[in-house]
């Protein structure tokens, strides 16, 4: 062009245009007017609006960054460019003012930039977005300054000026764009995307390094990036509870999703807009070639710009979702340390953080796209009335008729989705409660039955989620009509209304009309998704309000502040204290009570305390006792006379009190009947929130009689425990808990009788040595409250607690006073004897401690255990898909994969077939009513193939896998050896019941039919791009190669990032159930705070491999997003340079296909990667199915007698066995025995000598490493253990009450009448209680009967087994009953089973006193057996004998 000579009018650039007149400057140009309007004035108003909000909320913010020298040169380039600005070229109202604005928007520019260079982290996106923006602006700016203006008019200084200004501004974004990581203060660890700039995060160049490192190496928790300040849990949950009443918690979150997502809307539409153009341009050949030149560099700007707002969006929506996972599950934890007891139900809350948060987390990550599709569909609508005029209403008249059957259908979504969480929520907790006491369920027996019930819960789910599946698949196809059906309605309108005007549908109206219902109907399947989401996220909100809002603990005690330990505190043990919550302080306090001798001296003073567990049913009433600081109590009473239930009350946790209630100190410490163990280290388990004081730890750990046991641990104290401590006997457990308590040096101690679980001889040393005048407890000051059947420890009691039946203190006071008083205490120790300190017996306990006290103090380390490096973890396993695939089985997979392929077909053909038609009628051909017929039968057919597709998915294939893998799991912990479980975290094994199971349910289904369709789909495109532009399959080599290299890339991190999801979520989940299991304990010892704390970090961690998973996803399909640029880039550019020979009709069929292909391979991407999520939980279950040892061994099939064991004649010979696998500690070392049919006999020793693992082996739950085991001449290693197990009677110390009513927990086979039930519970005193309660059909509640009852209980289901064999097997079946209901056990023992051969562990030597033989265990060996009458009658000190004494008897009355 000769851009010396005038060609443009003088008044060409002086109207708005936007575009000049076809002679000037070719027509290929903008107005000055128009340019100094939209590109000048536009942006910089646009600056100086936003650019002061910036301001504001700046400088409010800290100081982080001190690197000035990078500050102070970009000022200066602020100021150039500012003293760049000079006059307008062509002065006029709209030139002046642009002038004017944008020297104003410099100025704002130099404030803005001071501040976010100081007060925040990352580069300003502000800044960022308007130079670039501007920039792009004002090359089109100084190309028409350069190319408009004569010599004459504009002086060579002013075109200099403004290309300085073009240059000065091209550095300030290189300055702007650096980033600032290295000079941040007061920050050690920051995530990449923290400090990261506004291009950094568009093309996620911030995730690189994880790539990088999961390519070449397994990734580990610590090699992921720290998660950003703002996402953190601790914070994002302190302003979810001060919004809680006020709104929004993440207002700030969603907005800032809302900016990048109207960009990308506004590229999306330019998709048709410039298809159309360029369609136009390619049927013109007179237009000039530089015209196509610029639409592919529309076309470029368009798709880079589609790719970097998707990027720029997914990033903030992932970072939103993932901050609304961390809200609620800190929220739901929180609400549980409050929550009260009677309201806690952990399978329900443990829902609410697995199955609901993902639902609601799966809506918000799509509800963006509900108002943005909305928005999309009105423009799109109007620029289609633009092409096809009022048959643009086919395409709307579809969708609202979809909309309005969308609707209809919703709300059912919701209904369905409760009751299937419903049912979810029963089986999980049945079985988290069944893997929790895994070990009791073997020994009764059980195992099968339980695993039955389950295994119908599951079906029961199955058909429960049938109905919210079904309303998914009829969603899902009415989604696919607008897409399919408003085609054929909209030409077929337009067919009809040009009828009269002989207008036909050419290829560029066609493809134009058709790309823009695209863009219409597309995005109904996402708002239609939406819609059925939301109805299912508004069901799982509710059931979360619900449980947030549910009545949380009322304190109605008087509780003072925390106070300081007292001169007779240990040395050094303010080290070990934490800091505690005070309950309500209290400054005063006058009491009334006449039995106060000094008030200021009192710990604990009840008066007229009334407490209860429901309104209607009183437990305890008119309680009145005062202690004071440092005296002990002792609680005593008949089974089931409320005696934990007063403890319970002293810790403020019974739902309905009266009276008054007060405690002088709110540092408590609380050990329940029932040990709360965590699944953690010995150590742990007794320091529990505290810190670590050494010399206190040790000191603790001796009071509390724990070092001899932890020497036979192979690790110390070191040891890992086990769910609910399996890998301890029932006596530790008792200990570890007892050494929570004195190591938090309370100033209040409760005890719910802690000595039920332990021997004689370890009951007296740790009496001794916490509870008497020169005990630790004693040292402290500590007041202590002690419920306990164990009459020996009366005479060391200050006071003396008696209940009674009826729920009122019958007496109290010293023992002296009550056994003048001639009451109830008076009967219990008339034929004891009774000492404070016992030295009888002390020979054989003081030779022990002896030993103990001169061993070696040994230093235990963890042990080193090589982690060998899983590289299936990087490099994936392709049998996980085949075990998958195996469980829907063969069939059902080829039918799925041949509708698939249908299915691809019937997407992609009917746009060939377009192509046909548009030929036909450029040949003038009058065919439409036939190829408008074909068309419509092809979309109609797509409609009903695709409903049959995601029925079969998501109801037939989900449900026959669902319940395949389910059963698999549920197989594998049934059959689990016990041993080898007690390694099993209950972390490990819940969260594939719950999190593994739930993500094969909800994900897998959809994800897989998605994908494969899109997988499919994707190829039936490529295929038409290669036919219709054969130049672009000169790039599928090259795409292929690509696409290899980066599935290599993605997948190894990928991968990697999914298992560490899914590994990283099982510690919350532990974390949450540990913590309802001993909420009381908690919140006595004040660590409510603590747990929440630890639970911020562990949400965390568990946020990190999530939100990184998010963002890797979304680089992959950014990068596809770019390959499917360089694609249209290709086909335009061939189409310009080849205009004229190539077909105006394959090009739109290419370019129509290439936006499907987008949205298509967006949700390949989307689908795929739920599926790698997915599949990773099918590998949890997998592995844990293919690892976990099965306990039966080849051989043990043998058929035994329908009545064996009909005798009980049981002989043990040379039996060695040991938990540990490479033998090194025997827990049975050379027993031999003889039992006799019908012989009673009883197992004594101490805490840990092998009493319980004698009972293993019998049961065949610990494999001997030699020896041999024979019941009626049948050696047991050759029948089936669960037939060992149900033909022996067996009552365990720790009981499981299975889901269900009273009659299904004593008769779990039904196999007794009614009658015969009845009688059982009428030998044991029970049948009253339960029949007020509502009989045999009333549901067996956890709390309906005391621990002392339920005791009673299943020694009804042992009398009434008594007919199925001749072995009763009772371990401390009577440890926490009064001495009169004992007395009724052994007449039980003796009446019942006189024929039986009853083998008894026990600690309360009287239970077996009358037994024919007794048989004393010590490390393992048997070490003495005989009569124990004959033992104790003998000469000399026997094992027996000493245990005996260590009680404090004398000799035998």
């Amino acid at each position: 062009m000769n851009i010396s000579a005038p060609l443009c009018a003088a008044t060409a650039d002086a109207s708005f245009g936007p575009v000049v007149d076809a002679a000037c400057r070719d027509g290929f140009d903008f107005t000055l007017l128009f340019e100094q309007s939209i590109f000048v004035l536009l942006p910089a108003s646009l600056l100086l609006l936003v650019a002061p909000l910036r301001l504001l909320k700046l400088r409010k913010a800290s100081v982080k960054v001190t690197d000035n020298v990078s500050r102070a040169i970009k000022l200066l380039a602020l100021i150039a460019l500012w003293a760049t600005h000079d006059g307008p070229a062509r002065l006029n109202g709209v030139s002046v003012a642009a002038a004017s604005v944008s020297f104003a928007s410099s100025l704002m520019s130099c404030a803005l930039s001071y501040h976010e260079h100081a007060r925040s982290l990352g580069p300003s996106s502000l800044l960022n977005v308007f130079l670039l923006v501007s920039l792009l602006l004002d090359a089109a700016v100084l190309r028409t300054v350069w190319l408009s203006l004569s010599r004459a008019a504009v002086s060579t200084a002013i075109q200099a000026v403004l290309t300085a200004s073009f240059g000065l501004k091209m550095a300030l974004l290189v300055l702007e764009a650096r980033e600032k990581s290295g000079h941040v203060a007061g920050r050690q660890a920051l995530a990449p995307e923290e400090t990261s700039g506004l291009y950094n995060r568009a093309v996620f160049a911030w995730v690189a390094p994880l790539l990088r490192t999961g390519f070449k190496r397994l990734l580990q928790p610590s090699d992921l990036f720290p998660l950003d300040e703002k996402m953190g849990a601790s914070g994002l949950n302190e302003r979810f509870w001060w919004h809680w009443q006020k709104g929004c918690t993440l207002r700030s979150a969603l907005i800032s999703v809302i900016v990048p997502r109207l960009a990308l809307l506004a590229f999306t539409i330019c998709q048709p807009l410039v298809l159309t153009r360029f369609l136009g341009f390619l049927n013109d050949e007179t237009q000039p070639v530089n015209i196509g030149y610029g639409l592919v560099g529309a076309y470029g700007l368009v798709y880079l710009g589609i790719a970097a707002t998707q990027a720029l969006y997914w990033h903030q929506n992932g970072r939103c979702v993932t901050m609304l996972r961390g809200v609620l599950v800190s929220a739901v934890f929180a609400r549980v340390t409050d929550v009260s007891v009677v309201a806690a139900d952990d399978s329900a809350a443990l829902t609410l953080m697995s199955s609901d948060v993902d639902v609601i987390g799966r809506a918000m990550r799509e509800i963006h796209e509900f108002w943005a599709n909305i928005l999309q569909i009105g423009v799109a609508t109007w620029l289609l009335s633009k092409q096809i005029g009022y048959a643009a209403a086919g395409p709307i008249i579809v969708s609202v008729l979809s909309l309005l059957a969308t609707l209809f259908v919703s709300p059912l979504a919701g209904k369905y989705q409760v009751g299937w969480l419903e049912k979810t929520q029963k089986r999980v907790g049945i079985t988290s409660a069944m893997i929790g006491h895994i070990k009791s369920i073997k020994m009764s027996g059980l195992s099968k039955h339980l695993s039955a019930t389950i295994a119908s819960l599951r079906a029961q789910e199955i058909s429960a989620s049938k109905p919210f599946r079904v309303v998914g698949a009829v969603t899902s196809s009415v989604a696919q009509i607008p897409l399919l059906l408003s085609p054929v309605l909209a030409f077929a309108m337009f067919q009809g209304i040009t009828a009269a005007t002989g207008q036909v549908l050419d290829a560029t109206r066609m493809f134009a009309a058709l790309s823009l219902i695209t863009l219409l109907a597309q995005p109904l399947f996402w708002v239609f998704e939406v819609v059925l989401d939301l109805s299912a996220a508004f069901g799982a909100f509710g059931r979360i309000q619900a449980f947030l809002v549910k009545g949380t603990r009322e304190e109605y005690r008087t509780v003072e502040g925390t106070d300081v330990l007292g001169p007779s505190a240990a040395p050094g043990g303010e080290a070990g204290l934490i800091e505690l919550q005070t309950l309500r302080p209290l400054s005063t306090r006058a009491s009334s009570s006449p039995s106060i001798a000094h008030t200021d001296t009192a710990a604990i003073d009840l008066e007229n305390a009334t407490f209860s567990w429901s309104p209607e049913l009183q437990t305890l009433s008119n309680i009145s006792f005062s202690l004071s600081r440092g005296q002990f109590a002792l609680l005593i009473g008949p089974v089931a006379s409320g005696k934990t239930t007063l403890l319970k009350g002293l810790l403020g946790e019974v739902p309905h009190s009266s009276g008054k209630v007060y405690l002088s100190s709110s540092r408590l410490s609380w050990c329940e009947q029932t040990p709360w163990i965590l699944n953690q280290s010995i150590r742990d388990n007794i320091i529990g929130y505290s810190h670590f004081n050494q010399a206190l730890y040790d000191q603790t750990v001796k009071a509390c009689e724990l070092e001899e046991d932890l020497r036979q641990l192979p690790q110390g104290d070191l040891t890992v425990v086990g769910s609910k401590g399996l890998a301890l006997s029932g006596g530790q457990k008792q200990r570890v808990a007892l050494a929570r308590a004195v190591y938090s040096q309370p100033r209040i101690a409760l005890f719910d009788d802690i000595f039920s679980g332990l021997d004689n001889a370890t009951s007296q040393r740790v009496f001794k040595n916490l509870f008497s005048s020169t005990g630790l407890f004693r040292q402290w000051e500590t007041t202590i409250v002690l419920a306990t059947q164990t009459v020996e420890f009366l005479a060391s009691a200050d006071l003396i607690i008696a209940l009674g039946h009826d729920g009122k203190i019958t007496e109290q006071g010293s023992l002296a006073q009550l056994q003048a008083a001639g009451g109830y205490i008076q009967t219990l120790v008339a034929s004891k004897t009774l000492v404070e300190n016992s030295d009888a017996g002390q020979d054989e306990i003081s030779s022990e401690s002896r030993d103990s006290d001169t061993a070696p103090k040994v230093e235990y380390k963890a042990k080193q255990v090589e982690i060998k490096e899983d590289k299936r973890r990087q490099l994936g396993d392709s049998t996980v898909y085949k075990y998958y695939f195996g469980s829907i089985g063969k069939v059902f997979l080829v039918i799925l994969l041949g509708i698939e392929i249908v299915w691809a077909f019937l997407q992609s053909f009917p746009t060939v077939w377009l192509k046909f038609w548009t030929e036909s009628n450029g040949q003038g051909n009058d065919n439409s009513g036939y190829y408008l017929g074909v068309y419509a039968a092809l979309q109609i057919m797509g409609v009903l193939w695709f409903a049959l597709l995601i029925w079969f998915v998501l109801v037939i294939v989900a449900a026959k896998s669902g319940i395949s893998l389910h059963q698999r799991l549920l197989s594998a912990v049934v059959n689990s050896r016990l041993p080898p479980f007690y390694k099993l975290l209950l972390t490990h094994i819940c969260p594939r019941f719950s999190q593994d199971i739930g993500i094969l349910d909800r994900n897998l289904p959809l994800a897989l039919v998605v994908t494969i369709a899109s997988f499919f789909g994707v190829l039936a495109r490529a295929g038409l791009l290669a036919a219709s532009s054969y130049y672009v399959a000169i790039s599928f080599p090259f795409l292929a190669a690509l696409y290899y290299f980066l599935q290599r890339g993605y997948l190894r991190t990928s991968r990697q990032l999914r298992l560490l999801d899914l590994e990283e979520k099982a510690p919350v989940y532990t974390q949450f159930m540990e913590t309802l299991a001993g909420i009381s304990t908690i919140r006595a010892f004040g660590w409510q705070k603590q747990a929440v704390l630890k639970n911020h970090q562990l949400v965390d961690r568990s946020q990190k491999p999530f939100y990184l998973l998010i963002m890797v996803q979304r680089w992959l399909v950014l990068v596809l997003d770019l390959t499917t640029t360089a694609l249209a880039l290709l086909i335009v550019g061939f189409s310009v340079k080849l205009r004229g020979s190539v077909s105006v009709g394959l090009t739109g069929v290419s370019l129509v296909q290439l936006i499907s292909m987008s949205e298509t391979l967006n949700m390949l991407i989307q689908f795929w990667t739920s599926i790698e999520t997915s599949i990773g939980a099918v590998a949890r279950i997998k592995q844990f199915a293919e690892e976990t040892p099965d306990e039966s061994l080849p051989g043990e099939d043998r058929d035994v007698p329908a009545h064996w064991p009909d005798n009980g004649h049981i002989v043990i010979r040379d039996l060695e066995a040991s938990y540990d696998e490479s033998g090194g500690i025997k827990a049975l070392d050379g027993v031999t025995l003889d039992l006799k049919p019908g012989e009673k006999v009883g197992i004594c020793g101490r805490t840990g000598s092998g009493k319980s693992s004698l009972l293993l082996a019998l049961l065949r739950l610990l494999n001997p490493s030699s020896g041999t085991l024979t019941i009626d001449s049948i050696p047991l290693d050759t029948i089936s253990r669960e037939t060992i197990r149900s033909r022996l009677i067996t009552v365990t110390q720790d009981q499981f009450v299975l889901p269900g009513t009273i009659r299904q927990n004593i008769d779990p086979s039904d196999s007794y009448t009614e009658e015969a039930i009845i009688a059982a519970l009428h030998a044991v005193k029970l049948w009253t209680a339960i029949d007020s309660r509502g009989g045999l059909n009333a549901t067996f509640e956890e709390d309906m009967l005391s621990h002392g009852q339920k005791q009673l209980f299943f020694l009804a289901r042992a009398v009434l087994k008594k007919s199925c064999g001749k072995v009763v097997l009772l371990d401390e079946a009577s440890s926490s009953l009064d001495q009169e209901t004992e007395q009724m056990v052994r007449t039980i023992v003796n009446t019942h089973f006189q024929s039986h051969t009853v083998i008894s562990i026990a600690h309360h030597l009287d239970t077996i006193l009358d037994f024919d033989r007794v048989v004393v265990m010590d490390k393992g060996r048997v070490v003495e057996v005989g009569s124990p009458r004959e033992l104790l009658q003998s000469a000399g000190n026997g094992k027996f004998k000493a245990l005996w004494e260590a009680n404090g008897r004398g000799g035998l009355k």
